[in-house]
């Protein structure tokens, strides 16, 4: 048997060759969706295609690596106070300590601020401990030098 020669032109080396090519189905409105937000960033169906998978897998690295923080953060505060709410406070003589007075209530309170806490805070009214960069309500009182009441935006509404 003879070989044939092949037809077209010679394959291009590999180091020439561009990247690799994934074929899908998709149905027909989903192809029209690709085809029309290609023509409005002005790019090729190909091109678009690329740009979103990329962008989903770094979208969905970087939830991931947010969410492991999280957890970590989350983690990290719970045994800062379950060790805070095992271990009793001692005066100077080594004495399991007084409790000490409450501070001001929720009835103190004149005016609530919305603010964005720097540190993790208590809820005076349900005891939700607010993170970080969270979204609270301090209380102004008129009484000088009170220590903070914060509320959680839920707890706003209840009282």
């Amino acid at each position: 048997m003879s070989e044939h020669p092949k037809r077209g032109r010679k394959p291009a080396p590999d180091t020439e060759r561009k990247d690799r090519v994934i074929q899908t189905r998709v149905p027909k409105d989903l192809e029209s969706t690709l085809k029309e937000a290609a023509e409005r960033e002005r790019v090729s169906v190909s091109h678009l295609i690329r740009n979103v998978l990329e962008d989903t897998f770094n979208l969905v690295d970087n939830i991931i690596a947010d969410s492991a923080q999280l957890v970590d953060t989350v983690r990290r505060d719970a045994s800062k106070l379950a060790a805070s709410a095992r271990r009793p406070e001692l005066n100077t003589e080594g004495k399991q300590a007084q409790p000490t007075v409450e501070g001001p209530s929720i009835d103190d309170v004149e005016a609530w601020q919305e603010v964005l806490v720097n540190k993790p805070v208590p809820c005076a009214n349900c005891g939700l401990i607010l993170a970080r960069g969270a979204k609270a309500l301090r209380g102004l009182s008129a009484t000088s030098g009170a220590a903070s009441v914060w509320l959680c935006p839920p707890c706003l509404s209840k009282i």
